[in-house]
């Protein structure tokens, strides 16, 4: 770790010396312009809404399409406006639970938010925090490119910390390197609730007419000092209850349910894809200011390969004597010593090969076509169970309940996975009456055999009063096995083996965008079929039945002159809230006043709200690190509760910096800022940060 550390150092400070090569003209044929970019992906024309500002001239982002890594544009965090909010975890979704501190394992509350379980879904819980081939950023620079955050907020007994940076230059016109990192230290606002969360990744491009590739490693280190939640929830909602005639409790002494508690979740990526593209020149009619003859590459196909590697690591540890009695709900123990520490780890391998058509190469060529086929190698470690061991040393002895012996790590039991992918991607990304994107993929070797992913979307853009309108439509269909680690785990207080059926997934839904009055308009239905959750005891299980999710979302922008106010709302309605709870209804609202002074100087002041109905919040159970139904009795109900934030955004040239009053309705509501069943929220804090700019 130190060493890659001190490289990731060396690479930022050596980048900071280079000055990139500015563009020339001419007769270059290589190069690479982000204009001319498409990609198979339902989000090109969101994000090809990137503001109109000096960095964006300079820099641009893009992203892959996932296994043929086709590119496209993304948004780039230009904005003057809520600088604050972006540094929240509060702010990942409309509705989020997580254990108070930013950087603690999370769970979006809007159903349609959620992603599909990854095999190792102890890493699931950090999907706001973990770098992933879909959302990976690649830059192509005219000038060397920095951007750096800092945050803190808090006392120095619970201060939270976050440092997030990105370095990026290109050597002339077709390489781009660059790095980035994001690095969490919070101590926590409560008893053993601290984390720290390291991540980095160096990655690069290089872009010509004919041969084009990108690729990144990446790494990430997650350490969470668990604490269970409070074990007596009145020690915030009553406070008065404790008092005694004794001063009010600090929040470090209200008592929880783990002490000398860890859970540590690692891993790392590498992934790289290439493509060689086969077309023509063709001769432009314009000349260039030095009057040479302009051409350009016509791409006609593209033989892609795409490889990716990853492998992922998780130790859960306790040194508690009593976590075995003291406020769990574990029935079985599997092993002695709390402190041996549950240990689990896989990795994934795959290797993509696809042929594509590309769009536009000719007028008939109205849409691109791709092929690919995707090969996949998994395997998993997990602790050995043998039946009639007593004798065999190295055993830990004690049993679970069918008798079986449990033998230490690295004596393990391997599981070894293959499978063998078939896909198609059909786009159309030009054009101004509609676009469309689908894909699908078929499992049809190994063990996934029927595994089968069939979605897409299709777009309507047209002028509305002067302003850009759109209208949406996407869909659809899973038959999806489930994840490993739901069908398997061997540890100290959880061990199951499932056979689970597949499930199945069907979704339809609509959008209806509107520039002209800032409205955004959606609404989808997903069912559900043999449903995998955790339950009160904390194990996964099969819903035999359908399940139906139905979402509504409204979001709304409205700013005159000085004033600004932004809403969004969701209604959701679950067919079986027992099985899968959720908040009937979601808000957010934040209102402020945006002006200049001395023309350079620009303030955003206002205040925001949080807010969703009361509703049966899953419990984070440490052990699994998944958020499970509650425990059949004493449940309670999280939510109610209005989580108001007053702050102050600056923005002065390439550089912006904020002060925020977070939980500031901690001081005048009833204290009940649960943001999970027994995970309060951080009670009222100062936060501060500043973010800078560094494109010369």
């Amino acid at each position: 770790m130190k060493r890659s550390l001190l490289i990731l150092s060396f690479l930022f400070i050596a980048v900071l010396t280079i000055h990139a090569q500015r563009a020339g003209g001419g007769r270059d044929r290589g190069g690479f312009s982000l204009s001319n970019l498409s990609g198979a992906s339902s989000e090109i024309p969101d994000s090809l809404l990137i503001p109109d500002s000096v960095e964006n001239r300079r820099i641009s982002a893009y992203r892959l399409t996932p296994d043929i890594g086709t590119p496209y544009l993304a948004p780039m965090d230009t904005s003057r406006l809520n600088t604050a909010q972006s540094t929240l975890a509060d702010n990942k979704s409309l509705a989020v639970g997580y254990l108070a501190n930013l950087g603690a394992p999370a769970q979006t509350k809007i159903f349609s938010e959620r992603k599909e379980a990854r095999d190792f879904i102890f890493a699931d819980a950090y999907d706001y925090y973990i770098t992933t081939p879909e959302n990976a950023l690649f830059y192509d620079t005219k000038i060397p490119y920095t951007n750096v955050l800092y945050t803190q907020g808090g006392s120095a007994q619970n201060k939270e910390d976050q440092f997030k940076g990105v370095l990026t230059t290109n050597f002339g016109k077709k390489i781009n390197i660059g790095g980035e990192m994001d690095y969490i230290y919070s101590r926590g606002f409560y008893n053993a609730n601290g984390n720290k969360l390291l991540s980095y990744r160096l990655f690069g491009s290089y872009r010509s007419d004919k041969y084009e590739w990108s690729g990144y490693l990446s790494n990430y280190n997650f350490v969470n000092y668990e604490n269970g939640g409070l074990s007596d929830d009145e020690h915030l909602t009553n406070p008065d209850k404790f008092l005694d005639n004794r001063r009010p409790e600090a929040t470090k002494d209200y008592p929880v349910r783990y002490f000398d508690t860890w859970n540590r979740v690692r891993g790392k990526q590498y992934y790289f894809t290439h493509r060689y593209n086969l077309g023509f020149y063709r001769t432009l009619e314009e000349a260039d200011e030095e009057g040479y003859e302009q051409e350009i590459f016509i791409p006609v196909s593209s033989i892609i390969h795409t490889f990716e590697y990853e492998d992922n690591r998780r130790h859960f540890t306790s040194n508690m004597p009593q976590i075995d009695t003291a406020y769990t709900k574990y029935t079985n123990i599997h092993g002695l010593d709390p402190s041996l520490g549950d240990r689990t780890s896989m990795y994934n391998l795959k290797n993509t090969f696809g042929l594509s058509l590309r769009e536009g190469f000719q007028d008939w060529a109205k849409a691109g076509l791709t092929a690919f086929v995707r090969f996949e190698k998994r395997r998993y470690k997990l602790p050995l169970e043998i039946e009639g061991t007593e004798d065999i040393p190295g055993t830990i002895g004690g049993g679970n309940n069918s008798g079986a012996q449990v033998l230490d790590f690295p004596l393990s039991q391997i599981y070894d996975e293959f499978s063998t992918y078939v896909g198609a991607e059909l786009a159309k990304t030009q054009g101004e009456l509609f676009t469309f994107n689908a894909r699908g993929e078929l499992a049809v070797i190994g063990d996934d055999l029927g595994e089968l992913r069939v979605e897409g979307d299709i777009r309507s853009q047209f002028p509305l009063l002067k302003r850009e309108a759109s209208v949406k439509a996407s869909g659809y269909i899973k038959n999806l096995t489930p994840a490993f680690y739901q069908r398997h785990n061997h540890s100290r207080y959880f061990w199951w083996d499932n056979s689970f059926k597949n499930t199945q997934q069907v979704y339809v839904g609509g959008e209806v965008d509107l520039r002209s009055t800032g409205t955004n308009l959606s609404a989808g239905a997903e069912f559900l079929q043999n449903y995998i959750y955790f339950g009160s005891k904390g194990i996964p299980i099969q819903h035999g039945s359908n399940l139906q999710v139905v979402t509504a979302r409204l979001k709304q922008d409205f700013h005159y002159k000085a004033f600004g106010w932004e809403t969004d709302v969701a209604y959701q309605l679950s067919s079986d809230k027992e099985v899968l709870p959720l908040p009937d209804f979601s808000a957010y609202t934040n209102m402020y006043v945006h002006f200049k002074l001395f023309k350079v100087l620009s303030f955003q002041l206002g205040a925001d709200l949080h807010y969703h109905t009361k509703y049966y919040a899953p419990y984070y159970e440490p052990a699994t690190q998944q958020f499970q139904l509650q425990w059949d009795e004493n449940r309670v109900k999280v939510g109610g509760y209005p989580l108001i934030n007053a702050y102050l955004n600056v923005h002065l040239k390439q550089t912006r910096f904020f002060i925020m009053a977070y939980n500031l309705s901690s001081q005048f509501v009833e204290p009940n800022y649960f943001s999970l069943a027994h995970y309060p929220l951080n009670p009222m804090l100062l936060k501060m940060g500043i973010s800078v700019v560094f494109n010369d």
